[in-house]
């Protein structure tokens, strides 16, 4: 019984943990001058994919291939179809231009480049793939890429936001930020060690339990900090929390574990990429064609989740 209540325990300190992260967050944007996107995409998307990069770091390290590549695929289906999906099901999701335009077109690109990657067209073998530590050092420096894009966003941001009178103090929300990330961060931990153990009960394969168990874990504190980002008002950090945390697991997560150790993989595992690529782009068609993601698109993302998983375990 341990491991359920203590995963209990960890949904709590997740929760709360997420609504002093928000607070915290959207009020360091006022002192600061920058967008709620822009927060989004760096301090919320980077804290809450720690658990992603703790996980499959650490597996790499280990030699847990499954769980190293799989944590990040499957969390970020879970980000966009459980993330997205339940927040839309609260307030309607509407995208800002520059999330229409470049964010989620980047998103898709290096989803397609992993697709690559794993289909290995210059290699011989058709039982095992991989993706090898040159891939990760290519991902790495793409990261970089995009640091240098939310640096020149930062600095446009302060170039038009209004100065804003701010509600508390910056010692106070920086204190937020903090307590509520590292609240966050433990809930993630716990949540995604004891989900693990429940399910190594169940003998399960350790790239199943990467794509479903410990990502949906793993993806719990995006989850969380976007439902709570929504019912605050809060839509623009919401969106750049599940956007920018994608880019986050693929170039910096999956290209650490890679360049540390190359990931060796079975050929199956081009499904849940494939997978992962029309849910990047159904993602990408919602906020070019749609104003917004209301709770009818809301559904449909929870339902293909839904589907998802019980393919992954038939």
């Amino acid at each position: 019984m341990i491991p359920y209540i203590l995963l209990v325990v960890s949904f709590v300190l997740l929760a709360k943990g997420a609504d002093f992260f928000i607070e915290g967050t959207s009020n360091i944007a006022q002192f600061l001058r920058v967008s709620p996107l822009f927060i989004g995409l760096t301090i919320a998307a980077i804290g809450t994919s720690a658990p992603e990069a703790a996980v499959s770091i650490s597996a790499s390290l280990t030699g847990v291939n499954g769980i190293a590549f799989g944590n990040v695929i499957g969390s970020n289906i879970a980000n966009i179809c459980l993330a997205i999906g339940i927040a839309a099901l609260i307030k309607p999701i509407h995208f800002e231009g520059s999330t229409k335009k470049i964010e989620n077109p980047f998103m898709i690109f290096i989803t397609t480049l992993v697709l690559l990657f794993v289909l290995n067209f210059s290699r011989k073998a058709v039982t095992v793939i991989y993706v090898s530590r040159f891939e990760g050092i290519l991902m790495l420096i793409l990261f970089m890429c995009f640091v240098l894009y939310l640096y020149q966003m930062a600095k446009r941001d302060r170039c038009t936001q209004q100065p804003e009178e701010p509600k508390s103090s910056l010692l106070k929300n920086i204190l937020l930020t903090i307590l509520g990330g590292a609240g966050i961060a433990y809930g993630g931990h716990l949540a995604v060690q004891n989900a693990s153990q429940i399910a190594s009960m169940w003998g399960v394969s350790d790239k199943v339990i990467g794509m479903s168990v410990v990502a949906l874990g793993t993806s719990i504190p995006e989850i969380v900090t976007s439902i709570v980002a929504v019912i605050k008002g809060k839509v623009s950090i919401a969106v750049g929390n599940i956007v920018g945390s994608n880019i986050f697991n693929i170039l910096f997560v999956l290209g650490i574990a890679s360049t540390i150790k190359p990931i060796k993989l079975g050929t199956e595992v081009i499904i849940d990429v494939v997978f992962c690529l029309a849910i990047a782009v159904l993602f990408f068609i919602f906020s070019r064609v749609l104003r917004n993601i209301g709770r009818l698109q809301g559904i449909f993302l929870i339902a293909i989740y839904v589907v998802y998983i019980y393919l992954l375990y038939k």
